[in-house]
């Protein structure tokens, strides 16, 4: 991701575009992009790997990444291979877990977003966040 360091991702629009071309889109991915307090992009790292229509992960290895990088804030992206935008149940779950966690580590999540080939969603824009 070096052509998008330095970059400010000021909307959910910018951070998609951002991230998008980095997805495979066999299996589900979840990426995190570190990003300083002026939103400015610090690094971006693939987090894990799934399946089909699933994806392990676990907030410690998100927060490490987050902590080794400074930064301040982080954004979330995860892609549904199978073209479908709208959040999981353990999306939502796991996206209230998350934000829990951040305010006790006092790093912002800014979002959680949902890509496919064609589009995307913001947890934030959903109120879900």
């Amino acid at each position: 991701m070096d052509q998008a360091k330095n970059n400010t991702l000021l909307s959910a629009i910018d951070a998609f575009r951002c991230i998008q071309p980095h997805f495979e889109w066999e299996q589900e991915e979840v990426h995190i992009i570190a990003l300083d307090s002026r939103q400015s992009v610090i690094n971006h790292r693939l987090m894990f790997r799934g399946t089909v229509d699933s994806c392990l992960i676990h907030p410690r290895d998100i927060f490490r990444y987050v902590i080794q990088n400074n930064a301040s804030a982080f954004i979330m992206f995860h892609n549904h291979p199978t073209g479908v935008l709208s959040p999981s149940n353990e999306d939502v779950k796991f996206t209230k877990r998350l934000k829990h966690l951040s305010k006790m580590m006092e790093v912002v999540f800014l979002d959680h977003i949902i890509i496919t080939r064609d589009g995307f969603q913001s947890l934030k824009e959903l109120k879900l966040l």
